[in-house]
């Protein structure tokens, strides 16, 4: 199975962060799974590393170097991915205004490379797609 992990889980899965829950530390480390990275993800750790270095002290750089090392895909951004992002189903009364666009690109990523997005944000409940997997 081939694994998308949200930002936040690729920091609690490189730093061993005990919100990591144990499904989602089976799943990132079964053999069987490819576990993939997106560069929307080291993109959003450098806009919050900047912003707020104090909530975020993780640079984008070391966290790419990390994630290559581990053996994760860095999966870059297509203009698939972009197209993609108006065909996403929004669960009804559910306004996109208030969606993240790091979100967005991540569960059309997933989609269109056929991954499972792991995450466990809540916001990902505003959506109605398969490839999300709330941990």
């Amino acid at each position: 199975m081939k694994i998308l992990l949200d930002t936040h889980v690729i920091i609690w899965t490189l730093t061993d962060d005990p919100r990591l829950s144990p499904e989602a530390r089976d799943m990132i480390l079964n053999p069987d799974n490819m576990i993939c990275v997106s560069s929307a993800s080291i993109w959003e750790i450098a806009i919050k590393n900047q912003k707020a270095p104090e909530k975020c002290p993780y640079q984008e750089i070391e966290i790419a170097e990390i994630c290559l090392e581990s053996g994760f895909e860095i999966i870059d951004i297509e203009l698939s991915h972009i197209l993609a992002i108006r065909d996403l189903q929004v669960r009804a009364g559910r306004k996109l205004s208030n969606m993240d666009l790091f979100d967005r690109i991540l569960i059309a990523q997933a989609k269109t490379e056929n991954c499972r997005l792991l995450s466990h944000d809540t916001i990902f409940e505003n959506y109605a797609e398969k490839c999300i997997v709330r941990i």
